[in-house]
């Protein structure tokens, strides 16, 4: 996960996970590049499907736990852990330790089954449906007008395995390959559909993997986690959706930042929007091997003067001191950077900076207009209980009691 800095004058952290480059390969539903898993067994190890396992002993996995000997990096076991029912039948595979294991059995959807559906995860895909795009493989596009805030879509992952570089390729493969051998056939095939990064039958499932995971944090402990329907998504520098990642609920949930229109593609930053052309650009190609052409980087480093003026506008308004340039009509510019840009899923800082500078000269209408704006905004990039706002903390209760109020208003 990219964790990005506070920008200038606020405690604003935006957080930010790796997402995948759709593109389409064909594998067969059984078998993985022509190898059959069970001919990836040991001599004397259990067939994934003899019929020997007792799925309650196991609860609430369906199989009995495939480990790894005890390994030193870690002290501990690797272990796949598959749960056939889990998501409403969908199914989930877990390849971690089996302490991890126990952590993610006691979470709310292996009790509740309703948890999801009550919010909507792995309901029907009736907002989107993919389709080829040039030089991206498949794209996810808009049934209808979505409107900002709307959530897109919601699932659970599939399949989800420990962050490590210790295991050999080969080693680790054998033991993805028999986690995904272990879910329904459905969700089997909708993974092994996916892009595949390395493009190398050796080491399928890492580069699917590779192409298609999200940084997953469970119990503190680093995990990649694939989601399928959200891997169809394409990026864009100027994305008209963010997705947020929901532990408890082992859940991705994509949100409309701005209004899409019907048949509009859907996308998604893979990259921090707030980085440089060349920043942005190395990091796509190093992580997913392609090149951006979005109207932003299409405009090359001459888009970066945009974003210095940001900084140095976000500057002028985060100083307090008597000769402070700060101005309602830099908080102004600052804002229509932000919109004229696309940065409508990290306007929350600018909307806070315009609440406190309107507050500021004692401009009340103005003051709680972005405080709106600036919370409505925050809690769609951050989920319904994000609150702190850094300096803008307070300033929706009572703007006059705030320590902003009347500040930079001349005597």
């Amino acid at each position: 996960m990219h964790i990005w800095s506070a920008l200038a004058g606020l405690a604003v952290l935006l957080q930010y996970a790796t997402s995948p480059a759709s593109r389409f390969v064909q594998a067969h539903e059984d078998t993985f590049a022509g190898v059959d898993t069970q001919q990836l067994l040991q001599p004397g190890e259990p067939g994934l499907y003899s019929g020997e396992n007792n799925a309650s002993s196991f609860a609430p996995w369906s199989y009995e736990p495939f480990c790894t000997q005890v390994l030193d990096n870690l002290e501990s076991k690797l272990c796949v852990y598959t749960s056939r029912t889990f998501g409403n039948n969908r199914g989930l595979s877990v390849f971690t330790t089996p302490s991890l294991a126990e952590k993610i059995a006691l979470l709310v959807p292996f009790h509740n089954p309703d948890a999801l559906s009550d919010i909507a995860i792995n309901t029907d895909e009736s907002r989107w449906y993919t389709s080829p795009t040039p030089g991206k493989g498949l794209g996810m596009f808009a049934k209808d007008t979505v409107r900002r805030g709307e959530k897109i879509l919601a699932n659970t992952p599939v399949l989800v395995a420990y962050t490590e570089g210790f295991l050999p390729k080969g080693e680790r493969e054998k033991f993805l390959r028999i986690a995904v051998d272990q879910l329904p056939a459905p969700t089997r095939a909708s993974l092994l559909e996916l892009s595949n990064l390395y493009r190398d039958p050796d080491v399928l499932l890492q580069g699917v993997i590779s192409g298609n995971a999200f940084d997953l944090q469970i119990a503190g402990r680093g995990h990649l986690a694939v989601f399928p329907e959200a891997a169809r998504i394409n990026h864009a520098c100027s994305p008209n959706s963010l997705f947020r990642l929901d532990p408890s609920l082992l859940s991705h949930q994509v949100y409309a930042v701005r209004p899409i229109g019907k048949d509009e593609e859907i996308t998604i930053a893979y990259s921090n929007p707030l980085e440089t052309y060349a920043n942005r650009q190395h990091h796509l190609r190093e992580s997913f091997h392609f090149t951006c052409t979005c109207e932003r980087c299409s405009r090359g480093e001459t888009a970066d003067e945009l974003l210095n003026e940001i900084a140095e506008l976000q500057a002028a308004l985060s100083d307090w001191t008597p000769h402070s340039a700060a101005s309602v009509k830099k908080a102004e510019r600052l804002v229509k950077i932000y919109e004229d840009e696309g940065l409508h899923g990290y306007i929350d800082p600018a909307y806070c900076h315009a609440a406190l500078t309107y507050n500021a000269v004692g401009g009340l209408r103005g003051a709680q207009k972005y405080i709106k704006l600036a919370l409505e905004a925050n809690k769609l990039r951050l989920g319904p209980t994000a609150s702190d706002l850094g300096a803008c903390n307070g300033l929706a209760d009572n703007p006059e009691n705030h320590w902003s109020w009347r500040l930079r208003k001349p005597s």
